[in-house]
């Protein structure tokens, strides 16, 4: 990925057409003036002379240039012209958003169903368009988070809230762009040290005894570009043992090799502790039930780029990029929090991958290929001590083709070096004009079953073996509506629409019998379902207003979901996920203006889950300037809801938050991506 770059304000005659590359060379020259001036301040009037004469020989106009935003993955992609349907949260969004982790901002993102046991993020699942925790993939600034002992703990992140830099959430089968367990799709969380210099800090307090802290320092000593973030969470828990503790170290660090930037190394290093009640977190028959994980992790990527002096210099013909990431999760469950010989489970998974990837320019085409080789083990008192790999390998060609963008490509995976499978995808791309894309899809995706979904017992479950992994084919057509020009009243509307299809085979979910014995005596167990199919509509709206009045409306969003889902079961089977998962799904947000730097932000969620009762979250979120801190206060869950979203925990009804923020920063300009 590289730098989103700004919006650029043009001021230019209604009548002329000035070129881009007049354009690009309009900047240079401005800003060649301004390093001049600086660097001879004897000159400084002629230099104004000129800046002026330059700027009032041009009649006003104002015209809005799309910033260049890449996607997140294998394939460098120009966001603007993406080709399937990826939302992208970033920093400005994460501040007004009544969130304290990655999982609570997730839950605004359309199709993106958020399964909370708890607050604060201290355990969530993460599923996008029906599928469960399992199936959807999540990352890191390109390391993987999977967990090969259950998906449940993919979203035991090491990172921050106050780190990430954006947040991109891929709606489709991806395995092209991140490999194996991106079934459903992805999420990538970027936490950049983009800044020369950096201090941000955060405190709060609130209901339930729930207190906490986030600080980040990011600096630049020398050639290195550095980020240290570290966060810590607790709580006495909103019902009975439901207290937490939580605490997350983050660092990164990025520099060239050498005197050059087309060379250049970035590290990575995180841990994680959590500490929680688990009362109704796997089974409603232990209320007494407890957990402690640890997520550590390092990981080396090495980026090197070359460009042609002959062909253009500003062009990457070759770009090599590899790394290497160890990731190990420790993991202690207990049916009796205070009595742990009554049943007591310890998990240790270790994870070795390496990634390598090369992309060759040609002209506007781009050919890629890469290789991966993934290695798992787990030392299990309850499930063994396991071991397996996996292999991968991919190519795929992207460019412009006869006014269409397109990409093509194929991976070809195999588990322990037996029965490889082929994994195609393509998509096409059409600009009708300068603010509308079209585009459609179609991907195939795959999955390795959990150890737990093979091998796990315990009174309320057993698992199976005979487990098969699973694929998927989806499909999917969109619109998208981005204007780039702003009137004079400062207007500005976008809007987007997609239909997608997704038809799973061998799907693993876990069902049981039905009984009249409440709560089910029955253990559940994983099976391979035959079919099923999802189809639904996603659409997104958006709407800003610049205005000269300091209050009212700032900022006005919504989307909505549907899906719909078809299974094989018989009638005397209750399923744990498949027929749990979303049917209907609407988000609205509203930022209001309450004097020139007081906003409020009010967000709502509705959700319907397929045979579960409609539910609605309304929170607030206050914003108040005060000298060189922001005040805030939020309010979740204003309406009181009564609400399940993840096992048998009953989510908190009203409650409150009161904190501090403090943010100082010199800008260089420029995202350093690791």
């Amino acid at each position: 990925m590289e730098k989103p770059t700004s919006k650029h304000h043009i001021i230019m005659s209604n009548t002329s057409h000035i070129h881009f590359r007049k354009l690009v060379g309009l900047f240079f020259l401005l800003s060649t003036t301004f390093n001049t001036r600086a660097q001879n301040p004897a000159n400084d009037t002629v230099q104004i002379l000129r800046e002026t004469v330059i700027i009032c020989t041009i009649p006003q106009r104002i015209v809005d240039y799309k910033p260049i935003e890449l996607v997140a993955g294998r394939f460098l992609a120009n966001y603007q012209y993406r080709m399937q349907s990826i939302d992208r949260i970033n920093t400005k969004d994460l501040n007004l958003l009544p969130a304290r982790s990655v999982t609570d901002a997730l839950s605004y993102s359309a199709g993106v169903d958020v399964r909370q046991r708890g607050i604060s993020g201290t355990q969530a699942d993460i599923g996008i368009r029906g599928g469960n925790f399992e199936q959807s993939l999540i990352v890191v600034n390109g390391f993987k988070m999977t967990d090969p002992q259950t998906g449940h703990h993919a979203a035991n992140l090491p990172v921050p809230l106050i780190a990430v830099s954006e947040i991109q959430v891929f709606k489709s089968p991806t395995v092209l762009q991140f490999g194996q367990s991106a079934l459903t799709g992805a999420v990538h969380l970027g936490a950049y040290n983009n800044e020369l210099f950096q201090i941000k800090a955060q405190t709060y307090g609130g209901s339930f005894n729930s207190f906490g802290g986030q600080a980040m320092l990011k600096n630049k000593i020398k050639k290195f570009h550095q980020l240290l973030a570290l966060a810590h969470d607790q709580s006495a828990g909103h019902w009975e043992n439901s207290d937490f503790k939580n605490y997350q170290l983050f660092y990164t660090a990025a520099h060239p090799l050498g005197e050059s930037e087309k060379n250049r190394l970035s590290y990575l290093g995180a841990f994680t502790s959590r500490d929680f009640g688990a009362n109704g977190f796997y089974s409603n028959k232990f209320p007494e039930q407890w957990e402690k994980t640890e997520v550590a992790m390092v990981g080396i990527k090495h980026n090197y780029n070359t460009t042609s002096k002959k062909l253009d210099p500003d062009f990457n013909w070759l770009r090599i990029q590899q790394q290497v990431m160890y990731r190990n999760h420790a993991d202690e469950f207990r049916l009796k929090r205070f009595d742990p010989s009554f049943y007591t489970n310890t998990h240790q998974s270790t994870v070795l991958s390496y990634e390598f990837n090369m992309t060759l320019g040609l002209g506007v085409h781009e050919l890629v290929w890469g290789t991966e080789q993934r290695f798992e083990q787990l030392l299990s008192s309850n499930l063994g001590q396991r071991e397996r790999q996996y292999q991968s390998a991919f190519v795929q060609a992207k460019g412009k083709l006869d006014g269409f963008q397109y990409a093509a490509g194929l991976l070809i995976f195999s588990y322990d070096w037996a029965n490889p499978q082929l994994m195609p995808s393509i998509q096409l791309g059409k600009e009708l004009t300068y603010s509308q894309f079209i585009f459609l899809n179609y991907s195939r995706g795959n999955r390795v079953p959990s150890w737990t979904e093979m091998y796990y017992t315990d009174p309320s479950n057993v698992g199976n073996p005979d487990l098969l992994p699973e694929f998927s084919h989806a499909a999917e057509v969109g619109y998208r509506f981005l204007p780039t020009v702003n009137n004079s009243k400062r207007y500005f509307l976008n809007a987007s629409a997609a239909l997608f299809y997704r038809q799973h085979t061998n799907m693993i979910d876990w069902v049981r019998d039905a009984s009249s014995v409440s709560p089910n005596p029955n253990p559940w167990m994983p099976v391979n379902i035959a079919s099923v199919a999802f189809s639904g509509l996603e659409t997104q709206f958006q709407y800003n207003l610049k205005k000269s009045s300091q209050w009212g409306l700032n900022n006005f969003k919504v989307n909505y979901t549907y899906i719909n889902a078809k299974h094989n079961f018989t009638s005397e089977q209750e399923s744990r996920y498949a027929i749990t998962s979303m049917r209907h799904q609407l988000n609205g947000q509203i930022l209001l203006d309450l004097g020139s730097r007081i906003k409020l932000n009010i967000t709502e969620r509705l959700v319907q889950r397929i045979e579960q009762e409609l539910y609605q979250v309304l929170d607030l979120k206050l914003i108040v300037p005060i000298k060189y801190v922001n005040a805030f206060a939020e309010v979740n869950n204003l309406t009181n809801t009564q609400y399940v979203e993840a096992g048998f925990v009953q989510m908190p009804g009203r409650w409150f938050k009161l904190g501090l923020t403090f943010d100082l920063k010199k800008d260089t300009g420029l995202i350093v991506y690791p």
